[in-house]
């Protein structure tokens, strides 16, 4: 499916209606292979710079390379996140024109990489709202590189199980589906839900897999325990590059009382710990 031009206007309207059918959909050749290479070539640099400064990303991991917070570091990458014609293609799709990104990050699969396990990103960010995550291919994905596997439809089924598995991994607790994957060319992208059920295979190709996800959301939401500064793209459909330093919908009412239940949880962990120990100091004392 491609999107249609008219009088210089793209109409997105069958990506908004199959992304609500089956909680994704598909742009071939919407980055030219001239940007996707500058977008990889940022990405390297990026990843260089983790390396040099040995701050390898928790989930770097069998062959698996993960470089995050390129937003904040790459003009670049912020001019084309916040571009009018990826506005324009948000928007269709979420129904709304304010919007900010919560987090970034590139994903290499070296060569004899393992596998990604059957997720949702709101099993890793523990989010209770669905945003909206534009997968980029920086290079040719294939079956054999790792290619992006999607679950059509799993996003209805709202956030679901997962357990920790190893190496920062978690995997969903309950019955995937069927599966389709989407093989890319550099330059393609796929807009899936968070609440979609993804992974990806291993790479037993002879050279890198290199995608470029950001996660998009509505300013009225909130991404609780997330650092500044925070990158609004868009206000009423517009391109709006901006740093601030409080997420937009950080005063909501509504969304504090979302999140009211954990933040209280692990309010008690922290008080309740330092007694845990001091009694348990007593109790070795005591012997």
């Amino acid at each position: 499916m491609t999107a249609t031009a008219a009088a210089g206007i793209v109409d997105y309207t069958d990506h908004a209606t199959e992304f609500r059918e089956q909680g994704f959909t598909v742009i071939r050749r919407f980055f030219t292979r001239d940007i996707a290479a500058q977008l990889l070539a940022e990405v390297q640099r990026c990843a260089r710079e983790d390396v040099a400064a040995a701050q390898a990303a928790g989930l770097t991991d069998n062959g698996i390379v993960y470089t995050g917070r390129i937003f904040v570091r790459s003009a670049l990458f912020r001019r084309v996140l916040s571009s009018q014609p990826v506005v324009d293609f948000i928007k269709a799709v979420a129904g709304t024109g304010d919007l900010w990104i919560t987090m970034d990050q590139a994903v290499t699969k070296n060569p004899n990489a393992g596998v990604f396990r059957w997720h949702q990103d709101n099993g890793y960010t523990g989010l209770k709202t669905e945003h909206f995550q534009l997968w980029v291919a920086l290079t040719e994905t294939r079956m054999e590189n790792g290619a992006l596997e999607l679950a059509p439809g799993s996003h209805k089924r709202g956030r679901l199980r997962h357990k920790y598995i190893a190496n920062g991994q978690v995997e969903v607790q309950e019955e995937v589906g069927p599966t389709r994957r989407v093989d890319a060319t550099a330059g393609d992208i796929i807009l899936f839900s968070s609440l979609m059920l993804h992974a990806t295979a291993p790479n037993v190709a002879d050279a890198p897999r290199v995608a470029y996800v950001a996660e998009y959301m509505p300013l009225a939401h909130f991404a609780p325990g997330l650092a500044p500064p925070h990158f609004v793209v868009a206000r009423d459909g517009r391109s709006a590059a901006q740093f601030v330093p409080r997420q937009p919908g950080a005063m909501v009412l509504r969304n504090q009382l979302m999140y009211a239940g954990p933040r209280l949880v692990n309010l008690a962990r922290r008080t309740l710990r330092p007694l845990k120990r001091r009694v348990l100091r007593l109790l070795e004392a005591s012997k």
